[in-house]
């Protein structure tokens, strides 16, 4: 099925076979999807016919006058051709009458003539001078043959247009009595039931002093997947098939976790004598080797587990027993990671593992030097703008905040040296993410939902510069990583001033400090693979995460992974913090000297999330000191989270 089509109707719209042939040549180069949608939506239609394409490729400057219209005026000219010469014959014979007793009447030259005219058949050309040589032109208009020939025309014209099913439209006489036919006015625009904020503005607070907006801002965005230029692979010749690429595609994206997360654990200087998988069988079976491997699979067996490990060399199975010491570990590893196990090999093709490496991070981390001023950021996300369900008051009493509206010294001292805002992910509600999700909107209108948080976001404080990342429920792509919003669905957020829009994931440092932004995705598939974990306490599957170096280990669970030649999910680098959001719940630990956030939401509870057992913690804002990248104090607006 076409883009186009297949577009359309998932929006709930329909086509035409001629309206299809008229747009398709120019879908993609000259309008976008939304585009039409948009315009459909204000002719007040759900089915884009011949007219309401030609209508708006005419208004995109695609075509000059659309083809219906000369239907109507070819109609027009044929009733005005026959109207015309009975008028003439009629009124010939009463001049021809009238010379014998009129022996001077009086002549009028006309100066100009009107285009139907000057293209109408000679013998009209004949009569239509003979009158002008011996009547006035005003007393011809003004005769009754005239009148009548206006009703015959505007007549044929009301008729043409049902006959045709076309749109009837006005008929507007010229001077001269030819007919032309008036654009036809689009409906105006349904005055919205739903605000969108655009009268919504908070001001910083008067005599308020910002120490903020004397530090200079000192950040980089370090990882974005926009930057990562991918290369990916080509067709080895012209018969080459489409799922052939494919699969080459995730072969070099599981090649390029291995190498990267490998390199991870030879860092570790417990993980030593690494020996590749297929050179096994030429090792001394009585001495203990390790190898590095993807995990393909495991399954809990009587006396321990077994999985299926492979390298770039070939695959082994291993086992390890209940008996051993880093048996609970087995537990932690989710199918598709990198992991190290050190044991022997045995002839009979199985790998005895004694201890199991994971990729992990360092027990001890580098002190960084402090700041010449103390500098806070703000961790939100999973604002879910459009949703009925939007904690729309208490955002705005936070937006107040911002703006220097505090209640006590200690607030004061905070906001006062807010520097940074960073928005992890799912700031609009969308469309159509969950079963039942449209009867839970506020705003039912994806374009409304960005304009309506770009408006409320126009009131942070423009010495705070803002950082905002996509999530599942955002117009962008699905499949993870996410490189950024659609710019035709988000365009309101990359007009803010003080805005930065990143990628999901991203690596932000702010004066020497790393922040790993995540939505979190992941989250969802270590509660599914590990036991004990859930989305009540979600810094625990977060800890795993960074245990395994991966935001997304497992191919083919809950999260989709998009076939990128490259994994840029690998945490490669050591972060100082990792902030997510997704399951809505408040919670943070640190990890091995990392500080690990989900910072919760601004949606309180959906019907869906009540079916799924999700219990939220809205409305409660984490305040982190940008130095020591620790939480500084969490300001709590979730009273005003009455929905």
């Amino acid at each position: 099925m076409d883009e186009l089509v297949r577009g359309l109707i998932s929006n709930n719209y329909l086509i035409t076979p001629p309206a299809y042939f008229l747009l398709s040549e120019h879908y993609n180069r000259d309008f976008t999807l939304p585009e039409l949608i948009k315009f459909a939506k204000a002719k007040g239609t759900f089915i884009i016919d011949e007219i309401v394409a030609e209508e708006f490729l005419e208004s995109k400057g695609i075509i000059t006058k659309p083809k219906h219209l000369e239907k109507f005026m070819t109609a027009g000219k044929k009733t005005e051709e026959k109207s015309i010469e009975e008028r003439a014959a009629g009124q010939a014979l009463e001049i021809s009458e009238a010379k014998e007793v009129v022996e001077s009447p009086p002549v009028r030259e006309v100066a100009e003539k009107p285009e139907a005219l000057q293209k109408s058949s000679e013998t009209q050309e004949v009569v239509m001078a003979e009158i002008s040589e011996e009547l006035p032109l005003e007393e011809i208009e003004e005769s009754e043959e005239a009148e009548e020939a206006k009703e015959e025309v505007e007549e044929s014209f009301e008729v043409n247009g049902e006959e045709n099913g076309e749109v009837k439209r006005k008929v507007i006489f010229e001077e001269y009595g030819i007919p032309i036919v008036g654009e036809e006015e689009l409906p105006e625009e349904e005055e919205k039931t739903y605000s969108v904020y655009a009268d919504f503005k908070v001001f910083p607070k008067e005599g308020f002093e910002f120490i903020a907006k004397k530090i200079e801002p000192e950040f980089k965005v370090k990882f974005d997947v926009r930057n990562v230029k991918l290369k990916p692979p080509k067709a080895k010749n012209g018969t080459t098939k489409e799922g052939e690429i494919v699969v080459k595609v995730y072969e070099n994206y599981f090649k390029s976790r291995l190498k990267k997360i490998r390199r991870i654990l030879r860092e570790n200087p417990e993980v030593s004598g690494v020996i590749d998988i297929g050179k096994l069988s030429y090792v001394n079976p009585e001495g203990d080797v390790t190898i590095i491997g993807l995990v393909n699979s495991k399954r809990e067996t009587r006396n321990g587990y077994m999985f299926e490990v492979e390298d770039l060399t070939g695959i082994i199975k291993v086992f390890i027993g209940r008996n051993k010491e880093d048996y609970k570990k087995a537990f932690e590893i989710m199918p598709d990671s990198v992991v190290a196990f050190k044991g022997r090999y045995s002839k009979r093709g199985i790998f005895f593992a004694e201890n199991i490496y994971l990729p992990d991070v360092p027990l001890y981390k580098r002190e960084k030097p402090p700041l010449e001023e103390k500098i806070y950021a703000v961790l939100i996300s999973d604002i879910h703008v459009g949703s009925n369900k939007f904690c729309e008051k208490a955002f705005m009493k936070f937006l107040e905040w911002l703006n220097g509206n505090v209640n006590t010294k200690a607030e004061e001292e905070i906001v006062s040296r807010i520097k940074y805002l960073i928005i992890a992910g799912d700031v609009v509600d969308g469309i159509g993410i969950y079963p039942g999700q449209y009867n839970e909107l506020s705003i039912p209108d994806v374009f409304d939902q960005y304009e309506a948080l770009a408006n409320l976001l126009s009131s942070v404080p423009e010495h705070i510069t803002m950082f905002i990342g996509p999530g599942n429920h955002d117009a962008a792509r699905t499949a993870l990583p996410q490189p950024e919003f659609y710019r035709e669905y988000a365009k309101p957020l990359y007009e803010l001033k003080n805005a930065v829009i990143i990628s999901n994931p991203a690596v932000i440092d702010l004066h020497g400090r790393e922040f790993l932004i995540v939505h979190g995705r992941g989250i969802e598939d270590v509660v599914s693979y590990v036991p004990n974990m859930s989305h009540h306490k979600p810094v625990k599957p977060m800890v795993q995460l960074l245990k395994l170096r991966h935001l997304a280990p497992t191919f083919g669970g809950k999260v989709p992974i998009a076939p990128d030649p490259e994994d840029l999910l690998v945490i490669e680098s050591v972060p100082d913090l990792v902030q997510m959001g997704h399951v809505h719940v408040l919670d943070y630990q640190i990890y091995r000297g990392v500080f690990l956030i989900n910072s919760a939401t601004w949606q309180a509870q959906t019907e869906f999330q009540k079916m799924v057992n999700v219990v939220p913690t809205p409305a409660k804002v984490p305040i982190i000191d940008v130095e020591t990248a620790r939480l500084r104090m969490i300001v709590d607006f979730s009273k005003w989270c009455e929905v």
